[in-house]
């Protein structure tokens, strides 16, 4: 018996969908099928695919997002897959965590939570797009100052990461920064500092997550690559996505974000000192560094279950509930 064991969709420039996928055991023929809604109720057959072929292009889709689901000729699960990346004209980096394996069987459930860069950036068109998603809350984790200089047109609730007082990232700031690697080490010292000093914020967001009727939910920063990359890591572990997928989503962030996207954000850190090969490295999304953060994790902590019901008020039976919603078997 063949399985298909993952997809991943693409939109490409010209507005079509590379399609690509993994079969385990003999190679099948596969049925790919589209439609609106990731339960796949609704998909249509659009195409046929010969054994030994493993992708495929999509032309001429109706405006809107796709669902792509992949099943083996004869009988057999069809996977779903989107294009991870929710295409905006005033953002560029809104993302679904749908789509990702767990260890215990099962996937992230598609079109439940987002994570993004601000929303200020949205255009009226955008909002058409955002409000298709529907979308019941929003998660603001910028400063109070952020807020008010870039304000969303969307109502949100404001809940800051907050990094101040980490010693360790103190003692990276007050160093020499010379190089690109002493740029990365800034974000991991950012990363662990958000672990002592935003747990509150990091329970009190898991656990509007584990709330069907905040559901479906974005959460944000300004470019949405560092505290909105620590809630999105520490979301993903506690739904059991092994590590090297998470790592994975923290990295997107390099292809999505451009130099031109990065440009006021570099232009603040050079006024503030920081050397240009420094600054160019805290612009980046390394993943070591983001790795280096969740073994500190590992290491502190004793994990991400041990954390969250230690040190951040979110509870054993929020944590069930958190897996029960956003996991599909």
């Amino acid at each position: 018996m063949s399985a298909i064991t993952h997809v991943r969709v693409e939109a490409e420039p010209d507005g079509a969908l590379l399609v690509t996928w993994e079969v385990a055991g003999a190679a099948t023929a596969v049925h790919v099928a589209v439609g609106s809604s990731p339960e796949g109720v609704d998909h249509e057959h659009v195409v046929s695919v010969e054994p030994g072929t493993t992708s495929t292009r999509l032309h001429g889709l109706r405006p809107g997002r796709h669902f792509v689901s992949v099943s083996p000729q004869g009988g057999g699960s069809a996977v779903i897959a989107a294009d991870r990346r929710v295409a905006f004209a005033g953002l560029k980096n809104f993302r679904d965590l749908g789509g990702y394996p767990v260890r215990d069987g099962g996937w992230t459930r598609w079109g439940r939570v987002f994570r993004a860069d601000a929303l200020h950036g949205l255009t009226s068109d955008d909002l058409a797009v955002y409000h298709g998603l529907g979308i019941r809350s929003v998660y603001d984790l910028r400063r109070d100052v952020e807020r008010q200089e870039l304000p969303n047109p969307v109502e949100s609730e404001a809940l800051a990461f907050l990094s101040n007082g980490s010693t360790e990232a103190s003692q990276v700031m007050t160093a020499t920064l010379l190089n690109e690697r002493d740029g990365q080490e800034i974000l991991r010292a950012l990363y662990v500092g958000l672990l002592e000093h935003a747990a509150p914020q990091i329970g009190a967001l898991l656990g509007a997550l584990a709330d069907e009727a905040r559901l479906p939910a974005v959460f944000h920063c300004h470019a949405g690559k560092d505290r909105t990359g620590v809630a999105a890591a520490l979301l993903l572990e506690a739904l059991g996505v092994p590590r090297e997928h998470v790592l994975d989503d923290y990295e997107l962030t390099s292809r999505y974000r451009r130099r031109g996207d990065r440009d006021a954000a570099l232009q603040r850190l050079l006024a503030s000192g920081i050397s240009p090969e420094a600054a160019a490295g805290v612009m980046t999304a390394p993943r070591w560094a983001m790795a280096g953060a969740l073994a500190e994790l590992d290491q502190r902590y004793g994990g991400v279950n041990t954390y969250l019901v230690t040190c951040t008020g979110f509870t054993d039976g929020q944590l069930a509930r958190l897996r029960e919603l956003l996991v599909s078997r």
